[in-house]
């Protein structure tokens, strides 16, 4: 007897990749994007006061914390005076305008404060901001 209509050939199995592809570029789009957010997160909890004017820097800067025992910390690490020196003027050799941003607990003493602001000044830095936290209300 003949057939009416022609069999069918078998088809192997494939794997469609290009769905694979696209997860794959959508995950590598994801951990750069968040890696960019994971900047200078060696930082001291430090109690910044609260400032209604507080504005926020969109710009890479240079952050020094004073913890309100008056010990100075640049990422995460204690350092002395002689040392800040040092490292602010390796900051600002590139250009004096380099952000320097001093984060200073607010129970920090004020002598303290002012100290470490005269010793960016004479290593350099021309542009210093201290930091505070958005007054809400």
């Amino acid at each position: 007897m003949k057939k009416l209509l022609p069999e069918k050939k078998k088809q192997k199995p494939q794997i469609i990749v290009t769905n694979l592809i696209d997860i794959i570029l959508l995950l590598v789009f994801f951990f750069m994007i968040t890696s960019s957010f994971a900047r200078n997160n060696e930082k001291l909890p430090v109690n910044v006061p609260k400032a209604s004017t507080a504005q926020t820097m969109e710009s890479e800067n240079f952050s020094v914390q004073i913890t309100k025992d008056g010990r100075i910390f640049i990422s995460g690490k204690n350092i002395e005076e002689t040392l800040l020196v040092e490292k602010v003027k390796t900051w600002v050799s590139k250009s004096p305008d380099r952000p320097v941003l001093v984060e200073a607990d607010e129970e920090a003493n004020y002598g303290k404060i002012v100290t470490v602001l005269d010793i960016m000044r004479k290593a350099g830095a021309a542009n210093i901001g201290l930091a505070t936290k958005p007054d809400v209300k």
